[in-house]
């Protein structure tokens, strides 16, 4: 028998100005180095133009949640089955990879991928909160798929 949970987790996904003020000091800190580069001129602005148009596609769908594959809410049912809402109104149900990230500031969600073609974006909270602290919960100490490796018990 599957143990279920007392109540559904819900978490509605807010812009991050943390993970905003991050990937923009990324950027930056990326476009000096590129700067400093002893390559040529138009080399080194072909690589400054990716990381811009990359951290601008970054900060929209992470931080800001203002494109339409950007997530918007998180479920986690009584039966333990994750569900995530875009922007578009598409539910996806889905299984959490091996490498979830659970600390007590930040917790990064992986999810595992639906075909070999492409994966899901990554789930970033920060701070705390009651939600966040029972989802924190159901990461650590729910058995969320039957492949999990459980280490042999130590004997005495």
């Amino acid at each position: 028998m599957k143990p279920r949970l007392s109540q559904a987790i819900q978490l509605t996904l807010k812009p991050s100005p943390l993970l905003l003020g991050l990937l923009v000091a990324v950027s930056i800190v990326c476009c000096f180095i590129l700067a400093q580069l002893a390559v040529p001129l138009f080399i080194k602005l072909g690589l400054i133009a990716v990381v811009i148009v990359s951290s601008t596609y970054f900060i929209l769908r992470d931080a800001l949640l203002r494109l339409p594959n950007s997530w918007q809410t998180l479920e986690v049912n009584s039966k333990g089955e994750l569900k995530m809402t875009n922007q578009q109104g598409i539910v996806f149900t889905l299984i959490l990879a091996k490498h979830t990230v659970v600390f007590a500031w930040v917790t990064i969600l992986n999810f595992k991928r639906i075909s070999w073609l492409r994966g899901l974006p990554p789930v970033i909270l920060f701070g705390y909160g009651d939600t966040k602290r029972q989802l924190s919960v159901w990461l650590r100490w729910w058995r969320h798929h039957e492949d999990l490796v459980v280490p042999d018990e130590v004997t005495a």
